[in-house]
């Protein structure tokens, strides 16, 4: 069983119950394959000014992020930036709640021991992992 805790530090309202029936169904599908295991999970959901500062003082990049996820041995957090995710979308053409969504299963999947920073192959991987949890768990990507 997973223990999740949530935190929101935005002054916007977040689908919580929507992505905790997300997050709990992929943490399960997740946790049936070999994969290290998460046994609690902080979502925070944060300002464009917060990601900013996270990403630049964690990952040396100054400029906002939309996820980003943080494990601490069994344990882990996901920050999503509602702010940043909205804008995206705006760009995107994508609907705002399924950018949430798969923002939160890339971020998951981090936390999972999935990654696609540093090499074209780990990035095929990483994006081929993703399409299988939207796939298994039925959501629909643009």
């Amino acid at each position: 069983m997973i223990t999740l805790t949530w935190v929101n530090r935005t002054r916007g309202r977040v689908p919580q119950h929507r992505l905790q029936r997300i997050l709990l169904r992929a943490a399960a599908k997740l946790s049936d394959r070999s994969q290290p295991k998460v046994s609690a999970i902080g979502m925070v959901f944060i300002t464009p000014f917060e990601s900013r500062r996270l990403k630049k003082r964690f990952l040396g990049e100054d400029r906002a992020a939309d996820v980003l996820s943080f494990r601490y041995g069994s344990a882990g957090e996901i920050f999503l930036s509602p702010g940043v995710i909205r804008a995206e979308a705006r760009v995107s053409g994508k609907p705002y709640v399924r950018l949430l969504d798969e923002m939160l299963l890339h971020g998951l999947l981090h936390l999972y021991g999935y990654h696609h920073e540093g090499s074209a192959l780990g990035a095929r991987r990483f994006a081929a992992q993703e399409r299988a949890l939207h796939r298994r768990l039925g959501l629909a990507r643009q």
